[in-house]
């Protein structure tokens, strides 16, 4: 669940600066978490006919991955990194990523979108690999040059009852034509989540908040 901004003191002077610089285009990672929300949300009604049988949405799936589950060693397979993918410390993890993330053209968002899911398990692979999907069927952002550039500014870790998120702000620009030029400079504020595992610190969780 994504950790309310009242949770997190660290914020408060955060969320004033960026109040003016959330107009504007939306970010393609953003545009790919609302559609997939969208994408998998309950259908809206089911048919009361006394003919029509329900088919459970995963009947196709093998019986030992119906219900949101799949096998350990498949598990271990889906979530396996390589050496290269984790970093020693949570800051050079979320730098790392943060400078991937916030970095690119439309011309190779795909691919960096893969990158990111190279270096990160769980809800922030799965989010990773979707916006890469998503973004390479996108032909507005190549056809309008799309870019963004960025840095990151800030990064603290939460306290309280935000311990384990991480807050990171950075400064980003979009460039581009069309509705994309001569857009401002824009603050934004993410949250993060991580996880140490043997080989060192992984991003599970990515959510930009504007």
């Amino acid at each position: 669940m994504t950790p309310r901004t009242s949770r997190i003191p660290l914020l408060a002077l955060a969320t004033t600066v960026v109040l003016s610089g959330c107009a504007g285009i939306t970010d393609p990672y953003q545009a790919t978490s609302r559609a997939a929300r969208a994408s998998t949300s309950p259908s809206a009604s089911t048919s009361a006919s006394s003919s029509t049988v329900a088919t459970p949405a995963d009947a196709g799936d093998p019986p030992r991955e119906r219900g949101g589950t799949i096998p350990p060693a498949a598990q271990i397979a889906q979530d396996e990194l390589s050496g290269a993918a984790s970093a020693a410390t949570p800051q050079a993890a979320l730098e790392r990523y943060a400078s991937l993330y916030i970095n690119w053209s439309a011309q190779d968002l795909p691919a960096r979108q893969r990158q990111l899911a190279a270096i990160s398990l769980g809800q922030a692979r799965a989010q990773a690999l979707q916006a890469a999907a998503s973004t390479a069927r996108d032909s507005e952002l190549t056809r309008s040059q799309v870019q963004n550039h960025g840095q990151l500014i800030a990064i603290a870790p939460g306290i309280g009852p935000a311990t384990g998120t991480w807050v990171l702000v950075t400064q980003e620009t979009t460039t581009g034509q069309g509705d994309y030029a001569g857009l401002p400079p824009t603050l934004h504020i993410t949250y993060a989540q991580l996880a140490h595992t043997t080989a060192g610190w992984v991003i599970i969780r990515w959510s930009p908040q504007t």
